[in-house]
């Protein structure tokens, strides 16, 4: 068979990922992969909300194979020059893996799916019908045409040209090697030093791995190993590595954080790193790829269930703005807090809005670099208060209530058994975005019911007639928490 709904390039997590989600919504896909696997790999550290990732496509099991290092302390100077030590526990369930094998794993597993694979197979080039694409490959000197209906590619920078990237930060140099880990730490170790900063982490292997991040004219003005040296000498938490001169193979790589300015085109979507890539800083990169992938493939199921397609193109851009928008905002704040300060240029770079110019005929780049500035004049949000919602619930029980005359109705896209409707959505000042659903609950019908005439004990007793009763109280003390449910 050569004809598939979905034809993905890449086998990193972002493309496997979409691969074991597209199958088990019963799509023909198939993979071209120009390596053979395990290949290297870096990007070893995973955030903890992997995890959920994880246990969604059914490849759990492979966080806890012996390449899985768990619960590492952290050490961390950053706002002061004081260390700051974090338990496992602390950090939350985060986890230090061999990207290699962990790359193999998954995409072992989707061939245990379903998945057709082309490996080593080399992409060639492709042609769009105005239905299709009609995919050339070479695998083992044998050229092969494939046709899909869609295509997701996930080469990670391969897949991008300079000139279809939008930058969102300045460009870095990372310079990496390894050393035994009994030379350092049992713990991960992160470090802001005058030129750049330091980050540092065991692996399963025996060995540890230290890679700073700098301004790629740092490496102008001095060579490879005395810059490496040189940065480490100057810190504290990696000067045992220098001490017992045991670092070896340095290494550079170019760091870039952008976004493709064109992520759907024809039906060839970006995923990963080809759609967007972010400063390695929190080390969510990982995560977020493949938080896209399964964005992306409830995007592509809605275009092939129901054939609506610029529904499902808007989701899929929207999505996209939203990550690189909140992960840049986060970044930047995080600079901004470290101790060197704005008078070193490495970090007042970093702390600002990076300012880029967008060709007209981009549209989506506009969207995203607008609403990137739009973003540099809001002020961060506050975290939810906790509140005992037994407590809250008690004292307003016989409160009448009325909802807030700021609260407004706009149409949004939301997702309903894994394809894209429009709903009606609330919009409240108080509120971090507009919001459809609560929960499993959808907002606007239990609304309905919030007359001016009813007390907060009579809705949650007829939300309970809907919903449960714990998640109907949740309910009530969260919109009224956020002023959108009022007392008289």
């Amino acid at each position: 068979m050569t004809r598939y709904d979905v034809l993905i390039i890449g086998a990193g997590p972002a493309g496997t990922c979409a691969a074991l989600r597209l199958l088990s919504l019963g799509h023909r896909v198939a993979l071209i992969e120009s390596e053979s696997f395990p290949r290297t790999q870096i990007g070893e550290s995973l955030s903890p909300g992997i995890r959920n990732i994880f246990e969604y496509i059914g490849a759990a099991h492979l966080l806890h194979e012996d390449y899985c290092l768990h619960q590492l302390p952290a050490t961390i100077i950053w706002n002061s020059r004081t260390p700051e030590v974090f338990t496992g526990d602390q950090r939350g369930k985060g986890v230090m893996v061999n990207r290699s094998l962990l790359d193999k794993g998954l995409l072992d597993l989707a061939v245990v799916k379903g998945l057709t694979l082309y490996q080593p197979a080399k992409y060639q080039g492709a042609h769009y019908d105005g239905k299709h694409w009609q995919v050339r490959i070479r695998q083992h000197n044998v050229p092969l045409l494939l046709t899909a209906t869609f295509v997701m590619d996930a080469r990670g920078r391969r897949g991008t040209q300079v000139q279809q990237r939008l930058l969102t930060a300045p460009p870095m140099v990372g310079l990496w090697a390894y050393t035994d880990a009994a030379t350092m730490k049992a713990s991960t170790c992160v470090e802001a030093v005058t030129n750049g900063w330091i980050w540092g982490s065991p692996l399963h292997d025996g060995r540890y791995r230290i890679i700073s991040f700098v301004d790629p004219s740092a490496l102008q003005e001095q060579p490879v190993t005395t810059l490496f040296h040189h940065m480490l000498e100057h810190s504290s938490l990696f000067q045992p590595a220098i001490q017992q001169q045991r670092l070896h193979d340095i290494q550079t790589c170019n760091i870039l954080s952008y976004a493709h300015t064109r992520p759907w085109h024809h039906r060839w979507l970006r995923l990963g790193e080809t759609a967007f890539a972010i400063d390695p800083l929190s080390s969510t990169g990982v995560e977020k790829a493949m938080r896209f992938s399964l964005q992306a493939v409830i995007a592509v199921n809605t275009v092939l269930t129901t054939g609506e397609e610029q529904l499902a193109k808007d989701f899929f851009e929207g999505q996209l703005i939203s990550s690189v928008v909140s992960h840049t905002r986060w970044t930047i704040q995080y600079y901004a807090q470290a101790w060197p300060g704005a008078t070193h240029s490495f970090w007042q770079n970093r702390s600002v809005i990076y300012p880029r110019e967008v060709p007209p005929e981009r549209p989506f780049a506009q969207q995203l670099l607008k609403t990137l500035q739009q973003e540099q004049d809001i002020a961060p949000p506050s975290p939810d208060r906790k509140i005992n919602i037994e407590e809250a619930l008690k004292k307003l029980w016989h409160g009448k209530l009325y909802l807030s005359p700021d609260l407004s109705y706009v149409r949004s896209i939301s997702v309903g058994n894994d394809v894209l409707e429009v709903k009606t959505a609330i919009h409240h000042p108080n509120l971090q975005r507009e919001i459809v659903y609560i929960e499993s609950a959808e907002i606007l019908p239990l609304l309905a019911m919030a007359t001016d005439a009813i007390t907060f004990g009579e809705l949650v007793e007829q939300w309970s007639k809907v919903v449960p009763h714990a998640l109907a109280a949740r309910m009530a003390v969260y919109l009224w928490d956020k002023q959108i449910l009022c007392e008289a």
